[in-house]
C-alpha cells in the first residue's frame, strides 16, 4: 500500500492527469469544480500491474492555498512533479519543490504535460530546462515523462515508472503507535463522525480504542475504509476513513492527529534544526512569527535562534519555536514555516527535542544539547534526555519517539553509560564521579577509626554532598561496582576489615583477664567505662565480634565463660528435670544479678524455657 502525491503550478494539469490514471475526479468541492482549480486537497486510487494498491493525493498549487498543498505532501512515499510543456517551469512549481525538498520526500517523477501543445523541439527545450532546474534535488535523475490526457500519450510510461519507483525505493520503519494526521473531518448518518487521512505509520484496528492528539479526548475506532472497501486492519501508507464513536467533528479536528493512547503528548515549544531557504530575500530573523506547518496542522510559532540575529538565506541554524497551539509530532518530524508578509515558504526543518519547553538549563547548555542531537541517533537522544532529567522514568523516552519501545530497552539494557533501577534510569557518569571521594572518605575513616564497621549512610552523605533524595540510589550503585560493601546499614571499603589499634588491643586483654577471673562477679560495662572510657569502644567492637555477652544490666561475660555457664545450667537442668532460679543461683555460686540476665538469654535462645517458677530444656538445648 502506498500514497502518492501530486505537486504543480496552477493549472497544470494535475487533477486531469490523476483523472486520466484512476478514473476519479479528485476535485470533490462545488467550487472546484465551478472554479476549474483544485482548492483542497483530492483523493483517487489505483491498481499497479503489480497488484499494489496505490492511494493518490492531489494537492492545490495556488499560492493561496499552499497550506493545503503541505497537509497533502506530509505524508507521502512518491511525488509525481507536474509541469505543463506550454508554460514550463513557475513560481509555485519552484515553491513545491522547495517544499518537497524540506519535507524530506525521496523520490518520485516529472510529468511533463500538455505535450500536445508543443512542438518536439520546444518540448526538448522544456525537457533541458527541467533537468538543469532539478539538478541536485532528489528528482536529479528522475524519469521525464511527456503526458497528455487529449491526445492519450504517457499514461502507461507513467504507471510503470510509479510501479518501478514504489517497488525500489520505499521502506518503512514500524512504531509501536498508529499516527494518522486528519485531513477531513465530517458527518455521516447513520455512522456518525468519520475522519481521514494518510495513515503515516502503525496499524489501525477497528474495536481498537484511540486518542486524538493534542486534546487528549479519546474514542474507538467502529469502522475502516480505505478506497470505499471496509476493512479490519489499516496498514501504513494506507489512505484511510475511520469511523469513531462518541466524538463530534469539532472534536476531532483537521490538523489533530489519530493515535493510540500514550504514545504522544503534545507540546507547543520545539527543539529544532532550521533550513532557510536560499531565494526568499529577506533572511529569518530572532523572534520572527511565522507560520507553522506539520502533518496537516497550522499554527503561528515565534522563532527563537540561539546565536547571531538572523539566519541568512540559505542559512541553517538551531533554533526554538514557541506555538501558539499545542502540536502532535514527533521527533525527527519535518515542518515547514511560511512567511506571514508577504506569505511565502521561507523554510523548515526537523525536530530534535519535541519538549524543549521543560528544559531549565542555560542558553549555552541548551544549544549544545541540540548539537549532540544532529543525527538523532538513541545514544544521543538518551543521554541528552538524562541531562534535562537526572532520574529518568524510562517510558518518558517512549513519548514522542522515533524509536520503537524494543529499541530504546535494548540500548538501555545494552548501554555501559546508563544505569537502571525498576522503571527508572540515570547517567552512569553522575554515579561515577563519587567513586572517588568515597573511596578517599571511607579510607580517611578506617584510618581514623579502624575499629568501625563503617560509615552511616547519613555522615556519608554530608561527607561527599549527597542530596538526601539520592543517597540511596547513590549507595547502592556504589555497592554494586564491588569497591564497596554495606554491613548493617553501614557503608565500607570492601577490603576494609574492623579491627583494634595496638593500645586498644592490649585494653582487650586486660578486660579478658578481669572477666575471666570471676565471671559470675565481674565488674559491668559501666563500671569498666567508668575507669577508662576508652573501654566502650573495645567492648562494643568485641561484642559486635562474638568475643563479648552483653547481657542486660550491662553485664559482660567472655564468650567462653557464658558457653561454660550455659552447659551447667543445662546439664543441671537435665538432672533434675525442672529447677528454680534460685536452685541455679546457688548451685553457681552467684547472685540474682547475674542468674536473671542469663537465665533470660538462654530463654531467648530457646536454651531453656521457663515454666512458672521453673525453667526446663527448650527447644536448642
Amino acid at each position: 500500500m502506498f500514497v502518492v502525491g501530486t505537486a504543480g503550478h496552477i493549472d497544470h494539469g494535475k487533477s486531469a492527469l490523476v483523472r486520466t490514471h484512476t478514473g476519479i475526479d479528485p476535485d470533490r468541492l462545488p467550487e472546484e469544480k465551478a472554479r476549474g482549480m483544485t482548492i483542497d486537497l483530492g483523493f483517487a486510487w489505483l491498481t499497479l500491474p503489480s497488484g499494489d494498491s496505490v492511494g493518490i493525493v492531489d494537492v492545490p498549487g495556488h499560492e493561496r492555498f499552499i497550506k493545503n498543498m503541505v497537509a497533502g505532501v506530509g505524508a507521502i512515499d512518491a511525488v509525481i512533479f507536474v509541469i505543463a510543456a506550454d508554460d514550463g517551469w513557475m513560481p509555485q512549481t519552484s515553491e513545491h519543490l522547495d517544499i518537497l525538498k524540506l519535507l524530506g520526500i525521496k523520490t518520485g517523477l516529472v510529468a511533463l504535460t500538455k505535450v500536445d501543445l508543443v512542438d518536439s523541439e520546444y518540448l526538448e527545450m522544456q525537457k533541458k530546462d527541467i533537468a538543469a532546474r532539478l539538478a541536485g534535488s532528489f528528482l536529479e535523475r528522475a524519469p521525464i515523462i511527456p503526458f497528455s490526457t487529449r491526445a492519450n500519450i504517457g499514461k502507461r510510461e507513467i504507471i510503470a515508472a510509479l510501479q518501478d519507483i514504489l517497488q525500489r525505493h520505499i521502506t518503512r520503519i514500524t512504531y509501536d503507535s498508529p499516527r494518522l494526521y486528519i485531513d477531513r473531518s465530517f458527518t455521516i448518518k447513520g455512522i456518525g463522525t468519520v475522519v481521514t487521512g494518510t495513515l503515516i505509520e502503525g496499524e489501525l484496528r477497528t474495536g481498537q480504542e484511540v486518542e486524538i492528539c493534542p486534546s487528549g479526548v479519546r474514542s474507538r475506532i467502529r469502522s475502516l475504509q480505505t478506497h470505499k472497501q471496509s476493512i479490519q486492519v489499516a496498514v501504513p501508507g494506507s489512505r484511510v476513513a475511520v469511523g469513531i464513536t462518541g466524538l463530534s467533528t469539532q472534536e476531532a479536528p483537521r490538523g489533530a492527529a489519530l493515535v493510540y493512547p500514550g504514545f504522544f503528548r503534545p507540546t507547543d515549544t520545539i527543539g529544532v534544526q532550521l533550513r532557510v531557504l536560499p531565494n526568499i530575500g529577506l533572511p529569518v530573523k530572532n523572534n520572527e512569527q511565522a507560520y507553522f506547518l506539520l502533518g496537516t496542522s497550522i499554527t503561528f510559532g515565534r522563532i527563537r535562534l540561539f546565536e547571531g540575529a538572523a539566519v541568512a538565506p540559505g542559512g541553517q541554524a538551531l533554533a526554538s519555536i514557541y506555538l501558539n497551539d499545542k502540536i502532535c509530532c514527533r521527533l525527527a518530524d519535518r515542518f515547514i514555516i511560511r512567511r506571514i508578509s508577504p506569505q511565502m515558504t521561507i523554510g523548515g526543518g526537523i525536530i530534535l527535542d519535541w519538549n524543549f519547553g521543560q528544559l531549565k538549563l542555560k542558553k549555552a547548555r541548551q544549544l549544545q544539547l541540540l548539537e549532540s542531537r544532529r543525527n538523532l541517533d538513541i545514544a544521543s537522544v538518551v543521554n541528552t534526555e538524562l541531562i534535562k532529567d537526572d532520574k529518568l522514568d524510562s517510558s518518558f523516552l517512549k513519548l514522542n519517539s522515533c524509536f520503537t519501545s524494543a529499541q530504546i530497552d535494548k540500548y538501555i539494557a545494552d548501554s555501559v553509560s546508563v544505569v537502571q533501577k525498576g522503571a527508572a534510569i540515570a547517567d552512569k557518569s553522575q554515579y561515577d564521579k563519587y567513586i572517588e571521594p568515597a573511596i578517599q572518605a571511607l579510607a580517611e575513616d578506617h584510618a581514623l577509626r579502624p575499629w568501625a564497621p563503617g560509615m552511616n549512610i547519613g555522615d556519608f552523605s554530608r561527607k561527599l554532598r549527597i542530596p538526601a533524595w539520592k543517597a540511596s540510589d547513590i549507595v547502592n550503585y556504589l555497592i554494586s561496582t564491588g569497591k564497596f560493601a554495606q554491613i548493617s546499614g553501614l557503608i565500607k571499603l570492601a577490603e576494609h576489615e574492623p579491627h583494634l589499634t595496638p593500645s586498644q588491643k592490649q585494653l582487650s586483654g586486660k578486660l579478658f583477664a578481669i572477666l575471666s577471673a570471676s565471671p559470675l562477679a565481674a565488674p559491668s560495662k559501666k563500671d569498666f567505662i567508668a575507669e577508662d572510657p576508652a573501654y566502650e569502644v573495645v567492648i562494643n567492637f568485641l561484642r559486635d565480634k562474638g568475643e563479648l555477652v552483653e547481657l542486660k544490666g550491662e553485664l559482660l561475660f567472655t564468650a567462653s565463660d557464658f558457653a561454660e555457664i550455659s552447659e551447667k545450667i543445662v546439664k543441671l537442668i537435665g538432672a533434675e528435670k525442672k529447677v528454680t532460679a534460685s536452685r541455679i543461683k546457688d548451685y553457681l555460686n552467684t547472685t540474682r544479678k547475674y542468674i536473671i540476665p542469663i537465665l533470660e538469654r538462654l530463654d531467648a535462645l530457646e536454651i531453656t524455657k521457663r515454666e512458672g517458677d521453673f525453667r526446663v530444656l527448650g527447644e536448642k538445648p
